[in-house]
């Protein structure tokens, strides 16, 4: 199989993924806000610490994840064109859109891979103070815990931007694409081979996460705040739980795309996939993923269309979950933070007090006469 082909956006007769893509949207726009908003919220200077320093590290990272998972797909939807063909209607992204769809979903893979390594370092943190409390107070700052920030984001975008240097798409006939792969030697790394290398990343930062977490509550329940409770108490107690229950949905969300790289890995080993095209990967993770699923397993009974659909279906939702993990970092804060309900209502406080003022202001001037 040769390293150019046409790049089609297939989806299903019914057009019920288009469905799935607008409810995808919709999650991945209120994350975006709530992400914003939680990022301003802890700019102020009473919540400042290393861990809320991080804590918006994860926010932009959050953001960044759900605006490339789904951020354009409105524009997207207005531009698919579907034809029939035989009994099944085709759906396919008209240029430069699909263009643009490849290589959105190429920093996908690369924000994502910010968000998990800052939600490692967040649990690590809390383990860290719980080990060496002092050392903790004085040389965790929050000018380092910003430098970790920077160099996770540096990190992540070397190590996907060759991706994006490696395919290159044009316009074909109808207004489809067509990709090549620009260069040879990056070819294999930037389909395979990154893969491979975030299926190790992803893995290494899921097992750090469950020890962490263990350990975080087994110190939690094992007489760390036994005796008189004190406001100072209370308030790490909320911070621990808080941390620990953002891992907890982290893992639970990233869990079946770990399992499924690992899949892929094992298949890539033994030889399985070799045939695949490392365009294919590169273009369209989720496509190719289906397509391996239903000529690799026999979980689901059924004709090709049928058992693709099913499988595709089921990795949009894994992508969904990642979009719902950086919606619920949010609520998690705002039910376990009192400091961030604090100053949420002291902003909202402060508006309705600065248009009341206003609103005085205006029917004063009314009542004033000229003179």
């Amino acid at each position: 199989m040769g390293d150019t082909h046409e790049i089609i956006q297939w989806i299903d007769s019914e057009k019920h993924l288009l469905d799935v893509f607008i409810a995808g949207s919709v999650i991945a726009y209120v994350s975006m806000l709530f992400n914003i908003l939680v990022f301003l919220l802890l700019c102020r200077k009473a919540l400042r610490s290393p861990a809320t320093v991080l804590m918006q590290g994860l926010a932009v990272a959050d953001f960044l994840t759900a605006f490339s998972s789904y951020g354009l797909h409105p524009l997207f939807l207005l531009e698919y064109n579907c034809e029939l063909a035989s009994t099944i209607q085709l759906c396919f992204l008209q240029y430069p859109y699909c263009s643009l769809k490849i290589h959105w979903g190429i920093s996908l893979f690369t924000f994502h891979n910010v968000s998990f390594m800052i939600t490692t370092c967040l649990g690590l943190q809390k383990v860290i103070s719980f080990r060496f409390p002092i050392w903790t107070k004085n040389e965790l700052t929050i000018n380092k815990a910003a430098m970790i920030c920077v160099f996770i984001f540096v990190f992540s975008v070397a190590l996907g931007m060759p991706r994006h240097f490696a395919i290159r798409v044009e316009e074909e006939a109808f207004k489809t694409c067509t990709g090549s792969i620009n260069d040879d030697d990056v070819k294999q790394y930037a389909t395979k081979q990154y893969l491979i290398c975030q299926t190790i990343l992803m893995t290494f930062c899921c097992f750090v996460m469950v020890i962490s977490t263990f350990f975080i509550i087994y110190k939690f329940m094992t007489n760390k705040f036994k005796g008189r409770m004190t406001e100072q108490r209370r308030q790490e107690s909320r911070s621990i739980i808080m941390i620990v229950i953002v891992l907890v949905v982290f893992l639970i969300t990233e869990i079946p795309k770990v399992i499924l790289n690992l899949w892929w890995c094992f298949k890539y080993a033994t030889g399985d996939v070799s045939h695949i095209n490392s365009l294919y990967l590169l273009q369209d993770y989720e496509d190719v993923m289906s397509e391996l699923l239903v000529f690799q397993t026999d979980m689901i009974s059924g004709d090709f269309w049928f058992r693709y659909v099913v499988f595709r279906f089921l990795l949009e939702i894994i992508k969904m979950l990642t979009v719902v993990g950086c919606l619920s970092n949010f609520i998690i804060y705002i039910i376990m933070s009192m400091k961030l309900r604090n100053a949420i209502i002291s902003l909202f406080k402060k508006t309705h007090n600065r248009r009341a003022f206003e609103v005085e202001m205006v029917q004063m001037r009314k009542k004033t006469p000229c003179t």
